[in-house]
């Protein structure tokens, strides 16, 4: 009998004492007292547990690198709005009125902020950074 396969079967997961016991012709009273003896069911619950904390310290490492991706992408897209804003013609109403160039700064800053607002207002109610794909609206906007 291979005892450490059967018992790494065992602590790895989705096999039952009983599959174990028909599947390697052991008696299943015999899977239960090794099993007892050397506390399979600790060391697979243990190995669970550590399975589960890497999972979530890796998901929390993709959180975190998104956030911080976030946090550039509309750092750099409001600096594009401040140029757009710093590039709109001066003057009175009527001369802007006049320059198709100017009304089109005008509606694009509108579009922009408006898709900002919408992702700050989401970013304040779920209580967390906006996902990369809630940016491609502005994306989407500066690439025009």
């Amino acid at each position: 009998m291979n005892w450490r396969k059967i018992k790494a079967e065992y602590i790895a997961g989705g096999i039952s004492q009983r599959a174990l016991a028909e599947k390697h012709g052991v008696s299943l009273k015999t899977i239960e007292r090794r099993a007892q003896r050397e506390k399979w069911t600790a060391k697979r619950k243990n190995a669970d547990r550590k399975a589960v904390e890497k999972v979530a310290e890796k998901t929390a490492e993709i959180v975190a690198d998104n956030a911080t991706l976030c946090e550039r992408i509309k750092t750099k897209l409001l600096l594009r709005l401040d140029a757009m804003v710093d590039a709109f013609p001066t003057g009175n109403a009527q001369e802007v009125k006049m320059k198709q160039e100017g009304t089109e700064i005008i509606f694009r800053m509108r579009d922009i902020a408006a898709v900002y607002a919408a992702l700050e207002d989401k970013a304040t109610s779920a209580g967390h950074n906006p996902d990369i794909e809630d940016l491609s609206p502005l994306v989407e906007l500066f690439k025009e």
